[in-house]
């Protein structure tokens, strides 16, 4: 899970860092450039989202279920 994490962070951080460079040589970003973007990030955190649920659903599963005394 921190390998995650850290992945997402280096991809947050180049995104951060190759939007500033064509901030920089252009007047702004496209109207298709933002869209892609925002696919790619949308993209992402659906991934994430399913990591995170796929995990969360088999520790549920493994919960054992207490018996009542006898």
């Amino acid at each position: 899970m921190i390998r995650l994490y850290l992945t997402m962070t280096t991809l947050a951080a180049y995104l951060t860092d190759s939007y500033g460079r064509l901030r920089d040589e252009e007047e702004g970003l496209t109207t298709t450039e933002i869209a892609v973007i925002t696919f790619l990030l949308v993209g992402g955190a659906i991934v994430v989202m399913g990591l995170i649920y796929v995990a969360a659903r088999s520790n549920a599963e493994n919960i054992p279920v207490p018996e009542a005394p006898a």
